[in-house]
């Protein structure tokens, strides 16, 4: 950048951009004509989906001006020349060929070492009258650590087998779904703009920073008592931000290319199961915001999008 140009970064407030968003959109609505409603009373849900992109631009348009007249005259800056604003905004991207994807499956298998090795485990974490590893120390083990009823080392050997067959096998489900997904994301091309990664990272590092302060702890001592510095967790931010963006991403591509959608009924239904588990002494009113309840539809979308995407490429979904 040259001497005679200046750059600064400008931070509308969200409550702030919210406000005039909402007044845009109410405006929108009224001109809105849909069959079987009467002008002007189409409910806002219906036609957001469809209008919010615009209605966001608009409002950046409208407010943007007042922000950026007052930061000019709190810098004492004086222009010559028209202003430029640069915006960075999410490229196209479209919904590859999945069936392109291929991961090949592992069998979980355990070994006679990996069985011994879990009951050598046991016998030093557990104090049992029996002291040494026989059919009798089977038996009294297995009540200690809640296994079905074992009458030999035999039967007990099998449920240790059983038990870490499955955890692997779930591992191993896992891991062939994040193949997938970083398949998928291949496939799609998907490269997010470094300025939305590098704004992501910096959100992660306020987050962080503030949460040890809530707790007491300085963040520099922290990371020391971790053997990290702020440089390794900067990048540590900035991947997790480009693999969360980009995965981010890819599940809106693959929601709205299948028409993955929730109603007013099933988000009500939603919110209403959230309350009913809700902790008790837990502020009800939030349950009624609309931004958090945006932001449950929005979450539960994306995951009912990641289970269909795994279902069509594998074949199977773990539940949990």
């Amino acid at each position: 950048m040259s001497k005679d140009t200046i750059e600064f970064t400008i931070t509308i407030p969200k409550d702030s951009f919210n406000q005039s968003y909402e007044a845009m959109m109410k405006d929108k609505v009224k001109d809105t004509d849909i069959k079987g409603f009467r002008k002007g009373k189409v409910p806002t849900k219906m036609v957001e989906t469809q209008l919010s992109q615009s209605v966001r631009l608009e409002t950046l348009e409208k407010i943007a001006p007042l922000y950026i007249s007052t930061a000019i005259q709190k810098e004492a800056l004086d222009p010559i020349a028209p202003l430029t604003i640069v915006v960075t905004v999410m490229p196209e991207f479209k919904l590859a060929n999945l069936k392109k994807i291929k991961v090949e499956k592992e069998e979980a298998t355990i070994s006679k070492k990996e069985i011994d090795e879990a009951i050598d485990d046991i016998k030093k974490n557990y104090k049992t009258k029996e002291k040494e590893i026989n059919d009798a120390w089977a038996v009294e083990v297995a009540k200690m650590i809640e296994l079905p009823e074992v009458k030999d080392m035999k039967e007990l050997r099998k449920q240790i087998e059983d038990a870490m067959k499955a955890q692997k096998e779930h591992m191993l489900l896992h891991k062939r779904q994040e193949k997938a997904l970083d398949e998928a994301i291949k496939l799609c091309e998907i490269e997010i703009p470094k300025s939305a990664i590098m704004y992501e990272a910096r959100e992660r590092e306020r987050s962080f920073r503030y949460d040890m302060e809530q707790k007491g702890v300085k963040a520099e001592e922290f990371m020391k008592s971790q053997n990290l510095t702020i440089e390794k967790m900067r990048e540590l931010w900035e991947n997790d931000s480009k693999e969360a963006l980009q995965t981010d991403t890819f599940l809106k591509m693959y929601m709205k290319e299948h028409n993955i959608d929730m109603n007013e009924e099933e988000l009500a239904e939603r919110i209403g199961a959230l309350k009913k588990n809700a902790p008790k002494g837990t502020d009800m009113s939030v349950y009624d915001d609309e931004n958090w309840q945006a932001y449950v539809k929005n979450v539960d979308l994306k995951q009912r999008a990641f289970e269909e995407f795994i279902k069509e490429v594998l074949g199977e979904m773990h539940k949990d």
